[in-house]
């Protein structure tokens, strides 16, 4: 049992999964794996293409019959169409309605865009920060490696100035 989400989210979390894994075999070095994936894609485009097709009929027949129920009159005993003045409302409002569709699509598209900004600046902020605290770390390194080089150096210069006394000594003591 899902705990949360939407069926709409499963759905498309799963055909993205089954996307996924047709690549997936499509793109198989192994011949029967990819001929497999290929005969399953072809008949998935079938099949898709045939319930497109299945609904288009379903909807012209559905017009049709909307179209004869509204649009017959009886005149002196036969069927006649009436003018159609209705389909024309009909027309009209599905126009209104697409037209709302649209403005909300565009909306949901002008704060999907302002959100999207808004997480790049995020990103962008976050990047600038990790960029100056690995070049404070580099610094930090390379004054480190310096202190170091410099106190390596010291310790040399007291070795060599330990030497210089020892042999002053030993040649003072005539044993060199």
């Amino acid at each position: 049992m899902r705990k949360t989400g939407t069926d709409e989210e499963f759905g498309e979390f799963e055909a993205n999964l089954v996307e996924l894994a047709t690549r997936w075999d499509q793109s198989s070095t192994d011949l029967h794996t990819r001929k497999l994936a290929q005969l399953k894609a072809a008949q998935l485009e079938l099949d898709g293409k045939r319930v497109r097709d299945d609904a288009m009929r379903g909807l012209v027949r559905q017009r049709e019959e909307e179209g004869e129920g509204s649009n017959m009159s009886v005149v002196g005993g036969r069927a006649e169409k009436a003018a159609r003045p209705m389909k024309k409302q009909k027309k009209n409002s599905e126009c209104r309605s697409i037209d709302k569709v649209l403005l909300e699509f565009t909306e949901g598209m002008k704060k999907d865009e302002e959100e999207f900004r808004e997480i790049e600046r995020r990103q962008d902020g976050k990047h600038e920060d990790l960029m100056g605290a690995i070049l404070g770390l580099t610094d930090e390194m390379r004054e480190q490696s310096e202190r170091r080089s410099h106190d390596a150096y010291l310790e040399r210069e007291a070795r060599k100035d330990e030497l210089v006394l020892i042999l002053e000594a030993l040649r003072k003591d005539n044993e060199i």
